[in-house]
């Protein structure tokens, strides 16, 4: 039952990891999108202002804000998943840590049975040995 215990512990132990490593995954896809969305806003208002160079770099400009928001594009659906991955991981994280805990706390209703049982013979025993002597 201990070996159970420990393996359980093991199996939560690595679930915690992925499930970290998922929540990392998670939150880099996140700060690319906010990168891109920072960009298409710097580059937009590169385009709303009346610069003397502004004629020069407009359609420089203008396909890097569409390669932007393309890019932002192909990022929402891949949030959405990775968003699902965690979730997953989540859930199978909270299953093994239930489980360990639930084995956890049957093998120390085992040990407490087995004490008492111990403690009970002794006492049995004590007693069967002092009522010999009274005899």
């Amino acid at each position: 039952m201990r070996d159970r215990v420990r393996s359980l512990k093991r199996i939560a132990d690595v679930q915690k990891q992925l499930h970290n490593l998922e929540e990392v995954k998670y939150a880099r896809l996140q700060q690319r999108l906010a990168e891109c969305r920072s960009a298409q806003d710097a580059l937009s208002n590169v385009l709303s202002n009346d610069d003397a160079l502004h004629g020069l770099f407009v359609d420089v400009t203008v396909r890097r804000l569409k390669s932007l928001r393309q890019e932002e594009a192909k990022l929402a659906p891949e949030i959405e998943a990775q968003a699902r991955v965690v979730l997953e991981h989540g859930g199978r994280l909270r299953n093994s840590e239930r489980l360990k805990d639930e084995v956890t706390v049957e093998l120390r209703r085992i040990e407490e049975r087995e004490e008492l049982e111990r403690l009970l013979e002794a006492g049995f025993a004590q007693a069967l040995a002092s009522s010999k002597q009274d005899r």
